[in-house]
């Protein structure tokens, strides 16, 4: 089941909606348009589960560096971060660098 109610404008989305798990999950997001001449974009998510009582809060960006590289970038409240650099070498044909730490596994042996 998706529910879902967004809200736009040029600059700005707002977005809630409760989806599948059975109903489980519910999230809220946002995004702002920092920079549109370099596509730079800042944006949050909330997700709460249900079952766990868990809440989890996503925080984002990107840059484009030149019409052909964007930097992506996120992290969130249990320790995760992850980032990426894609370059469009050839018309719908990129390539990605990504990475993603769990930062409070750091310490721990396997």
């Amino acid at each position: 089941m998706l529910l879902r109610r967004a809200v736009e404008n040029p600059q700005q989305m707002q977005d809630l909606s409760h989806q599948n798990e059975k109903g489980d999950l519910v999230n809220a997001s946002y995004y702002h348009i920092v920079n549109p001449s370099t596509n730079t974009i800042v944006g949050v998510e909330v997700t709460h589960n249900f079952s766990t009582n868990v809440n989890t809060i996503t925080m984002g960006t990107q840059h484009a560096l030149d019409p052909l590289t964007t930097i992506k970038a996120r992290v969130n409240n249990t320790g995760k971060v992850s980032a990426l650099i894609q370059h469009e070498w050839c018309l719908k044909s990129l390539f990605t660098i990504f990475g993603k730490v769990d930062t409070k596994s750091i310490d721990k042996r396997p």
